[in-house]
């Protein structure tokens, strides 16, 4: 065998291994940049969602004064939420004391906010909550489902489940004392009134 024949079969073999060491290189290269993009999409996700508002929805008591009920829609995130809209499934019952009152909060969470900045909450009265906790045996669980819309697009639904027979015997006392320095103004101003009356008839007769 001539040397050119040596030559050209050194060649090829030297071929051949550059060629498998570039197929087995090959695969983890392959393996890396398919990572890379993974990662790549889930600091997207990630960014995605930091930015989504973060849309709730609560039954809460009247903290001024213990008594009333609210219906609360609110967003915790750092975006606008749009198009807010809100499904209580079973219904919440009128309070017979303010009829109409919780058919329209309901009415208008259900048609839709139009927009909710971050940090906002709105809320709409119920009526007394005495009246939702009339029967003590009562299981109902109300299904508070919230769906709207972000800067990426739906925001994912969510729902909060609240059993209000669960508040029995929590305290419901209003925060601070300005609403018992509101009922004393308002005695001293009934009390007044009574005199004023007084003093006026008083007059009349004389």
């Amino acid at each position: 065998m001539d040397m050119n024949a040596i030559a050209a079969i050194v060649a090829a073999v030297g071929a051949i291994a550059a060629a498998s060491a570039a197929f087995v290189a090959l695969k983890p290269a392959q393996r890396a940049a398919t990572a890379a993009e993974d990662q790549t999409e889930i600091q997207r996700d990630l960014m995605r969602q930091a930015a989504q508002p973060y849309v709730w929805a609560d039954i809460q008591p009247d903290m001024q004064q213990g008594t009333m009920l609210h219906l609360v829609v609110g967003n915790a995130g750092p975006t606008t939420a749009r198009n807010v809209r809100l499904v209580i499934d079973p219904p919440i019952p009128e309070s017979p004391e303010y009829p109409g009152m919780t058919a329209a909060a309901q009415r208008r969470v259900s048609d839709g906010v139009l927009s909710l900045a971050p940090g906002r909450v709105i809320r709409w009265s119920l009526g007394r909550g005495f009246d939702l906790l009339a029967d003590e045996n009562s299981t109902t669980t109300y299904r508070l489902r919230v769906t709207a819309d972000g800067p990426y697009g739906a925001l994912q639904p969510d729902e909060f489940e609240i059993r209000p027979n669960d508040w029995r015997e929590a305290r419901d006392a209003p925060d601070g004392n300005l609403h018992f320095v509101r009922k004393e103004i308002e005695k001293l101003a009934q009390e007044a009134e009574k005199i004023r009356k007084h003093i006026q008839q008083e007059n009349t007769e004389v």
